[in-house]
C-alpha cells in the first residue's frame, strides 16, 4: 500500500507541476500578445500623428499662401475706385470669408476626429491593461 500511495503522490505532484508550466505557458502567451497589441497600438498612434502633423503643415502652408495672395491681390487694388472693380473685389473678399469659414469647419471637424480617435485608442490601451 505504501508503494502505490507514493506512486499516486508522485503522479499527483507530476500533473500538479505539469499544470503549472501549462499555466506559466499560457500567461507568457497572453503577456506576448498584449505586447505585440500594445506596440502595434504605439505604431499606429505614431503613424497617426505623423500623418495629422503633415496635413496640418499642409493646411497652414496652403492658408499662408492663400493669406498673401489675398493681401497682395488688396493691396493691388487698393487705389482703385472703378465701382466694377470694387464689385469684383467685395465678391473675392467674401470667397475668401467662405473659403475661411469652410476651413475652419474642416478644422473642427478634423480636431473632433482626432478626439474621437484618441478616446478610441484609450479605450484600447486600457482594455488591453485590464487582461
Amino acid at each position: 500500500m505504501t508503494g502505490y500511495t507514493s506512486w499516486q503522490d508522485t503522479t499527483v505532484q507530476s500533473a500538479i507541476a505539469k499544470d503549472q508550466e501549462d499555466l506559466a505557458a499560457a500567461i507568457e502567451q497572453v503577456q506576448r500578445e498584449t505586447e505585440q497589441q500594445a506596440e502595434q497600438l504605439r505604431r499606429e498612434g505614431a503613424a497617426q500623428k505623423a500623418a495629422a502633423a503633415a496635413s496640418l503643415e499642409e493646411a497652414r502652408n496652403k492658408w499662408q499662401e492663400h493669406v498673401a495672395k489675398v493681401k497682395s491681390q488688396l493691396q493691388e487694388r487698393k487705389g482703385e475706385l472703378d465701382v466694377k472693380r470694387a464689385e469684383l473685389k467685395a465678391d473675392d473678399a467674401e470667397g475668401c470669408a467662405s473659403f475661411a469659414i469652410d476651413f475652419a469647419g474642416s478644422a473642427i471637424l478634423e480636431a473632433e476626429y482626432a478626439e474621437l480617435e484618441a478616446v478610441r485608442a484609450r479605450t484600447e490601451a486600457e482594455a488591453l491593461a485590464s487582461r
